[in-house]
């Protein structure tokens, strides 16, 4: 009995252990620096209403590599 409890235990480390290491090496994880950046950007569109303002932040939207990450989406739900 004491045994199958280690055994047990040992296989549900080596699996929380392989899906660290996957999520790691997947590069799943943002660095710390992309994710500030992307907040800083989120915190600086303007919250007004008008038409010129929304025009603005839709201008200094950044859609240049939004094909290259629906690719990335979709490689990595393959």
């Amino acid at each position: 009995m004491k045994n199958r409890l280690v055994v047990s235990l040992l296989a549900i480390l080596v699996i929380v252990l392989v899906v660290f290491v996957f999520t790691i090496s997947s590069d799943v994880l943002v660095s710390p620096k992309t994710f500030e950046r992307e907040i800083t950007k989120v915190e600086t569109i303007s919250e007004s209403n008008d038409i010129d303002t929304i025009e603005a932040d839709l201008n200094a939207t950044d859609l240049d590599n939004l094909d290259q990450e629906l690719s990335s989406i979709e490689t990595e739900l393959d």
